[in-house]
């Protein structure tokens, strides 16, 4: 595919940009902020003793007024991976829309435009328009409401969620509509979906619960390019009010699922296996307060439409059905230096058929401890995920520390665990440890 929308875009941008700065018609050169931010990764298998994954992240945030009431931000990203696997010559961008996507991407890493957006006040209300992330859901390591922007999934969930987020270009508006209380409105002409592993990386899905296992189909098999949807444009809401301590709302989204449905239908001599973005609509509700030293965190969701693998070639393969979600987060700040979170997440299918690959209920636990040190200059971190339905899970630890205002290096442990074919024990042999150092200017 290609991005000339994209970079005709930024070219225009830029140069409008550099053109009032340098006529000083709306400000002063000295205006523009830049802050850059360095990161240089290495991770290291440790069931092979090879390197997965070396690469340099260079991303400045440019920002300036370009009158009293608008502000702008751009946030370019340059991946450049000496030696990495997660990158392959001919990724596969079909996720992206034709005005979404890397600019340049192999094997040596990727050049991106990771977010540009305007910011102003009008009309009662605070207005953000451009490419950029909204953050709906509090929940670590799993999602239940946090599914407004796509993710990356070439490091599966190892990324930080701000890194792994693909940004949409959107319209962002809050309203405040009493002294406690805000709408937001969201309206997404941007069809991007999330980025999975590409085949041959460490993260490929391999699961027969998301990925029909064909290896031993009696027939060959014809996997046709994925269906996009045309001209789609995706709408949210969220009201948030604050009530005698409590951080409620309410979140609507009538979106696409951001991982294509596999359809298997019998053609003449073959197995056709067609991917398709369907839609859903979220109904979502969340809740936190703190009592003390504990903060109490809630989210649940409705899915009108879930799609999961089956069995049997009933329905083309695949199973529709509602889904509930929900999250209990328990955090403990009790004692000095230590922070303590404790989530119970759920699953439920509420039309379940027995020929459905997954299981109908599905709990996952994690548990994070995190220890300060040397006047909070040094961290230690240790991140437990435990999912009951193929008794597989992963195990994470990290030390941090925070050598300089702008300046911080880290080593730790991914280990995943359990059933190979489970959601996290398809990764068991991906084990790795990681070293890195990020500073700023």
């Amino acid at each position: 595919m290609t991005h000339k929308t994209v970079i005709s875009a930024l070219v225009l941008l830029l140069v409008g940009i550099y053109a009032v700065v340098w006529s000083g018609a709306a400000f002063a050169f000295s205006d523009i902020e830049i802050n850059t931010e360095i990161e240089v990764e290495f991770d290291i298998g440790l069931t092979d003793s090879e390197l997965q994954n070396a690469n340099t992240t260079i991303k400045p945030e440019i920002s300036g007024d370009l009158a009293p009431s608008i502000r702008y931000t751009l946030i370019p990203k340059l991946v450049a991976a000496a030696d990495s696997k997660l990158y392959v010559d001919d990724p596969d961008e079909s996720n992206y829309s034709s005005f979404n996507g890397p600019l340049a991407s192999n094997h040596h890493g990727l050049l991106e435009l990771a977010e540009a957006y305007l910011d102003f006040a009008a009309w009662d209300g605070y207005w953000r328009l451009g490419k950029q992330q909204v953050v709906w859901g509090q929940a670590d390591g799993l999602k239940v409401l946090d599914v407004v922007n796509p993710q990356d999934y070439r490091e599966f969930n190892l990324d930080e969620f701000e890194d792994s987020r693909i940004a949409l270009w959107m319209m962002n508006v809050e309203f405040n509509t009493s002294e406690d209380s805000t709408l937001q409105l969201l309206i997404i002409p941007d069809a991007t979906y999330s980025k999975l592993a590409d085949v041959g990386t460490p993260y490929y899905i391999t699961s027969s619960k998301y990925r029909p296992a064909l290896s031993a189909a009696p027939l060959p098999v014809m996997i046709h390019e994925v269906e996009r949807p045309v001209n789609e444009v995706e709408f949210g809401a969220r009201y948030r009010l604050f009530y005698s301590g409590w951080d409620l709302t309410l979140n609507y989204l009538n979106h696409r699922q951001d991982i294509p449905v596999n359809y298997l239908r019998l053609g003449s001599g073959q197995i056709d296996v067609v991917p398709v973005y369907e839609p859903s609509q979220l109904y979502g509700a969340t809740a936190s307060n703190a009592f003390g030293d504990w903060v109490v965190r809630m989210e649940a969701g409705y899915s009108t439409e879930t799609y999961h693998v089956r069995n049997s070639l009933q329905e083309d393969g695949i199973a529709n059905t509602p889904e509930i979600s929900s999250v209990l987060g328990l955090d403990y700040r009790g004692f000095t230096d230590w922070f303590l979170s404790y989530q119970w997440f759920q699953s439920t299918l509420l039309e379940y058929e027995d020929d459905i690959v997954r299981q109908q209920q599905r709990m996952q636990h994690t548990l994070l401890i995190r220890r300060s040190l040397m006047n909070e200059t040094l961290e230690i971190e240790l991140f437990m995920l435990y999912s009951d339905e193929d008794q597989d899970g992963q195990v994470r630890s990290q030390l941090v520390y925070q050598a300089t205002d702008t300046m911080r290096v880290w080593g730790g442990v991914d280990i995943f665990y359990g059933d190979l074919d489970g959601l996290f024990g398809q990764f068991d042999d991906t084990d790795r440890l990681v070293l890195g150092v990020e500073f700023g200017f």
